[in-house]
């Protein structure tokens, strides 16, 4: 049997426009992605651990960019790849992690991120050219823009079972009519 396991990637990205998020006339978006030493770069993830929510894992990666996830917790796109090599088979569940302004998260090109001064990943705001044979990852910042409905996963109440996927339309809207419904995130505290 073939090994399997599943990535939670998080969808970071930065508007042209913060005032406009949606308007696509001056471009796509930028969106985050991270890098340890001279690996790839690639949008922020984990491993999801065994018997560990989606939310968690998400959570943990925004944790890790010093972000707060928006509200709804919408998943994007699933991507799965096949084993390549000594990699195996992996379920991409791409969720996202919302927009932010300019200076929400300081990256550039080979900079440090900011998190501490031991950090070992680098931040860059990539263009849509550096996501174009990423069709997961396109899809998911399409979706994320455009708003098109997506799946709600929610985190369990306390004492209860996690609730079925929920659609976009049924949560609270930004409370900016140009803000689009992938939700504005923040940083964290």
């Amino acid at each position: 049997m073939t090994e399997r396991r599943v990535r939670v990637s998080l969808l970071v990205w930065r508007p042209r426009d913060p005032d406009h998020p949606g308007d696509l006339s001056a471009g796509w978006p930028r969106v985050l992605q991270v890098r340890t030493g001279a690996g790839p770069w690639q949008v922020p993830s984990m491993l999801l651990r065994p018997g560990e929510p989606l939310v968690v894992a998400a959570e943990r990666t925004a944790y890790a960019l010093g972000l707060t996830l928006p509200n709804a917790h919408r998943v994007l796109a699933i991507d799965q790849r096949a084993s390549a090599g000594r990699q195996p088979e992996e379920l991409i569940v791409i969720v996202d992690g919302g927009w932010v302004a300019e200076g929400d998260v300081r990256a550039a090109d080979g900079a440090r991120c900011a998190c501490s001064p031991a950090c070992p990943h680098q931040r860059r705001w990539a263009g849509t050219g550096a996501l174009a044979d990423d069709v997961g990852l396109a899809s998911a910042l399409g979706a994320a823009v455009a708003a098109i409905p997506a799946f709600i996963v929610h985190a369990p109440a306390t004492g209860g079972s996690t609730p079925g996927p929920v659609r976009a339309a049924h949560h609270e809207r930004p409370a900016r009519p140009s803000s689009p419904p992938g939700r504005r995130n923040s940083p964290g505290e």
